[in-house]
């Protein structure tokens, strides 16, 4: 595959997952991969993934007569590897030149995965990138520094302490307003804030804080 992409959609096998919402960022210069059995999730869009990545356990014959004939490339791993098939396809991602990437299709019902999809987007090696888990009406993203959120006055915001204490947190536009806090890793203290207006800010001198949109 030649062709030079700068953003990309992941779509994961989550089987509670609702992707419905992923379409819209999607356009001609996006890099569609599937990994392994959640190819089918970009099926359900009618799209046409580039890649198709994993050890292919979970694929379905259905899935794969659907992309017969296509041009679709497959990279076939071992089972007994190293990572999983949602972080070989956000690998991939970033080989091919992507710094704006969406993970999509992560919820399910193997908690270990959802979990593991999660941290996924806090490994130092993605620090620099754009990557946003994007699941139903909830957009979740990783902020080191700074962060712009646009939705619709009250919508909920959560932000939770990945790793340890998360300082200097400063927000505006939450009803809940933050100036230089510390939001300690294992509380709640940062659940379900909201929108005043139609946007908000976040910013964050130490750690790193898992933000959850919820959109209206």
């Amino acid at each position: 595959m030649n062709k030079q992409f700068r953003k990309a959609v992941v779509f994961c096998n989550g089987d509670l997952a609702d992707v419905s919402r992923v379409r819209k960022y999607i356009d001609a210069k996006t890099l569609i991969v599937g990994c392994d059995g959640g190819t089918a999730h970009a099926l359900s869009l009618g799209l046409t993934p580039h890649v198709v990545i994993g050890d292919f356990d979970s694929i379905s014959n259905k899935t794969l007569r659907a992309l017969g004939g296509k041009e679709v490339e497959y990279l076939r791993y071992p089972r007994e590897k190293d990572f999983t098939d949602s972080e070989l396809g956000l690998m991939y991602a970033k080989e091919k030149g992507c710094t704006d990437i969406i993970l999509a299709g992560v919820r399910g019902t193997a908690t270990d995965h959802f979990l593991g999809n999660l941290f996924l987007i806090a490994k130092k090696q993605y620090r620099a990138f754009n990557i946003k888990i994007v699941e139903g009406r909830e957009e979740m993203m990783l902020l080191r520094k700074h962060i712009r959120i646009r939705g619709k006055k009250g919508d909920d915001v959560s932000l939770i302490t990945i790793g340890p204490d998360a300082a200097g947190v400063t927000t505006k536009g939450l009803f809940y307003p933050l100036k230089n806090a510390v939001l300690k890793s294992g509380t709640a203290s940062g659940i379900r804030n909201r929108l005043t207006g139609t946007h908000a800010e976040i910013t964050l001198k130490k750690g790193a804080l898992l933000v959850i949109h919820r959109v209206s």
